[in-house]
């Protein structure tokens, strides 16, 4: 459906409709309403959370210190994930971002962007890591490749503390690490990172995708490649703690 047709189908300008899903446009919590209606899914329980967002668009008040520098969709990628109760985050080349540990950042964050600000990713990571939504407990799981944990770094010891790191966030109630062993079957789902996010009293999931054009929401479930990755692949949690604790007592390969 192009603009002009969706345009006419929600009564409206097309080219408000185009500013609007770009995220140049902020519509009102009935505009957002009246639009899921026409789309034809008002129905759904994850439209609850969506119009209430519309009534506070601009997020966490940590976000607006960086709101000049962030695309608009990342901006609006960032107010769903301040939102969830639960986060399911899945990495398979790098450590999800939500585990990652400030020295790993610091190292890795350059080389994937050299002109990047380093404070600056660092200030965003960090509130993102701490954050609570409304002060309630926020559930967060990780999954994560082996292949992501024995990368080869320029700082062997950047690696050692991001292991650490992991392995200190497993002990925490709220946390649940697990990591795909080295020769566990590699198909097409597992090769791409992910997150699901989870909103309180509301089944349905929100779906993001990882790609090197930055972090997106994608219309397709993703639920059934996370059980299947968590179920058939992952090791348990607490036999993840354990390969942690071997790959942090291992020599760094020269």
């Amino acid at each position: 459906m192009s603009y002009d047709e969706a345009a006419v189908q929600l009564g409206c300008q097309s080219n408000w409709l185009v500013r609007v899903e770009t995220g140049f446009e902020w519509p009102s919590p009935v505009e957002v309403e009246r639009m899921m209606e026409r789309y034809q899914v008002r129905g759904s329980m994850v439209a609850e959370v969506v119009i209430d967002l519309a009534s506070r668009p601009n997020g966490p008040d940590w976000l607006s210190a960086h709101a000049e520098r962030l695309k608009p969709s990342t901006r609006d990628v960032l107010i769903m994930e301040s939102e969830a109760s639960v986060i399911h985050t899945y990495g398979v080349l790098t450590v999800p971002y939500l585990a990652r540990a400030e020295a790993y950042v610091r190292h890795i964050a350059p080389r994937i962007d050299p002109d990047c600000d380093v404070d600056a990713e660092w200030d965003l990571l960090d509130n993102r890591q701490r954050h609570r939504p409304g002060g309630r407990r926020r559930d967060l799981d990780v999954i994560v490749d082996e292949g992501a944990l024995t990368l080869q770094l320029s700082e062997p010891e950047v690696m050692v503390d991001q292991l650490r790191h992991l392995l200190d966030l497993s002990m925490r109630p709220d946390t649940t690490i697990r990591v795909v062993p080295r020769g566990a079957l590699f198909y097409e789902a597992r090769a791409n990172p992910f997150d699901l996010l989870e909103f309180p009293e509301v089944s349905d999931r929100l779906a993001l995708v990882h790609s090197a054009l930055g972090t997106h929401f994608t219309p397709v479930d993703l639920t059934d490649t996370w059980n299947r990755i968590e179920e058939g692949d992952a090791l348990a949690p607490e036999e993840s703690r354990a390969l942690l604790r071997r790959l942090i007592n291992e020599p760094p390969a020269s």
